[in-house]
């Protein structure tokens, strides 16, 4: 069985017996937080423990020269995701920890160990432009061709609660254009400076 770990920038670390290396062990932690607060009784209890990523650990031993292990060393300096394949399968992790153990009963390799953690990625949600109706057709349910030629043709407009006769709207211009006013045109007191004199 060949156990592959593959990153999306660094390329794939593949361990076969006898020829790379194999993978001895592989571990997987699921932990959840849990509130230290007291729940009502009768409360959903999902709404107070909060899942955590998982963590995977595996360790193997590397043989045949320095290829997988710069290669895994890329991956983690590249801060890459990756897919491990093997007994376990596992998306969408980084390396987290890798240790190398060097010996003398492994001239070309080493023993080495590697921690991932699980990430989870969001996506935004994309709309073609055109595909749906803009918001305000869809709030307004009408057509956007109607809508848009009705705002059109309305431009601006002044309403009025009332019929007024051109006659009545003619006098109404006339009394601020150029009727007299019976306003006082001069102070009573021309000389006052606003200051009182007690």
């Amino acid at each position: 069985m060949a156990y592959t770990i593959e990153g999306r920038k660094s390329g794939v670390v593949r361990f076969v017996p006898d020829d790379s290396g194999t993978i001895r062990n592989e571990s997987i932690s699921l932990a959840s937080k849990v509130t230290s607060n007291p729940v009502e009784s009768g409360a959903d209890i999902t709404d107070h423990i909060v899942n955590e990523t998982a963590r995977f650990n595996v360790a193997g031993t590397i043989i045949g020269g320095d290829k997988a292990i710069n290669a895994l060393k890329a991956m983690r300096d590249k801060r890459d995701i990756l897919t491990y394949t093997g007994r376990s399968r596992m998306t969408n992790l980084v390396i987290t920890s890798l240790t190398f153990d060097f010996s003398v009963t492994n001239k070309t390799g080493c023993a080495f160990r590697a921690a991932f953690q699980e990430i989870q990625l969001a996506t935004s949600e994309r709309v073609e432009v055109g595909k749906m109706p803009p918001m305000t057709v869809q709030d307004a349910g009408k057509a956007s061709t109607a809508q848009a030629r009705q705002t059109a043709n309305a431009g601006m407009q002044t309403t009025v609660a009332q019929n007024i006769s051109s006659s009545a709207y003619a006098s109404y211009v006339a009394s601020y254009t150029g009727g007299s006013s019976s306003g006082p045109t001069t102070r009573s007191t021309a000389s006052y400076s606003g200051i009182s004199r007690d």
